[in-house]
């Protein structure tokens, strides 16, 4: 691997069964000096943001995911801990999601979406965005947003809704998917998005690269996706480190 600094972009350290010195000493003996910590819900991102204080390379994110939508959340308080806490570089992970049919209807997740979006543009923050079976409703709803920088973490859609979304404040992370046979799609997709415009993300612990198939996802894996995307567009790894990780350092403003 290059000596080039990598960022995972998207992890979730507290989800994660490995002991988080390992988690913490794999990271930085294979180049990623900097993860951003996701929340899921506002206690995971207060969680984050306390590891964070004895780990300076983690950066956290607030944010409530699709799933955990709920009419009742304070979305009052969500704004106060922005206000409060200047660590949070990111709203996340925040969207829609109907793959599981127990997960809340969709005007309570459109709700709680929107209440989010309208707190990263007040709070001047980007998002992370969470998008399962709902490129459709998710498009409506982005199309209010413009102004918002904004990631589709994980992108697993196709070249079409690529170029649906492909603007000036948008932005593409991708995970170990890309290294499966079944997702070979993804690579239509890496040829035709502009570098500039992608991060690398593992999503730990889950979307392991086949490289360490078995093995549960860490940020020491990131590289994989690198590697990845180079090999798509043909150019050299070194170029694909350098470039996503300035893209990332910007985007979070870290």
């Amino acid at each position: 691997m290059s000596v080039t600094m990598m960022i995972d972009t998207h992890s979730h350290p507290l989800l994660c069964s490995r002991p988080l010195t390992d988690w913490f000493a794999n990271a930085k003996a294979a180049g990623v000096h900097t993860m951003i910590g996701v929340a899921t819900t506002i206690q995971m991102g207060l969680d984050t943001l306390a590891l964070a204080k004895t780990h300076p390379e983690l950066h956290p994110s607030i944010g409530i995911h699709p799933s955990e939508a709920d009419p009742a959340v304070d979305l009052d308080q969500l704004s106060a801990l922005l206000a409060q806490h200047p660590e949070f570089k990111a709203i996340g992970e925040i969207g829609l999601d109907f793959y599981h049919k127990d997960n809340p209807p969709y005007a309570i997740q459109r709700q709680v979406f929107e209440a989010q979006l309208n707190a990263a543009r007040h709070a001047n923050l980007p998002v992370i965005l969470h998008s399962r079976n709902a490129d459709t409703e998710i498009l409506e709803v982005l199309a209010n947003y413009s102004d918002v920088r904004k990631v589709f973490h994980c992108f697993s859609s196709g070249v079409e809704f690529l170029h649906k979304t492909n603007d000036d404040t948008t932005y593409f992370s991708f995970t170990g998917m890309v290294t499966y046979t079944n997702k070979a799609f993804l690579n239509e997709v890496i040829a035709q998005l502009p570098l500039e415009k992608m991060m690398i993300e593992t999503d730990c612990p889950y979307l392991t690269p086949t490289a360490f198939d078995g093995q549960e996802n860490q940020p020491a894996f990131v590289g994989e996706v690198a590697k990845k995307i180079a090999q798509v567009k043909n150019i050299p790894l070194d170029l694909v480190l350098r470039t996503t990780t300035q893209t990332a350092k910007t985007f979070f403003t870290i």
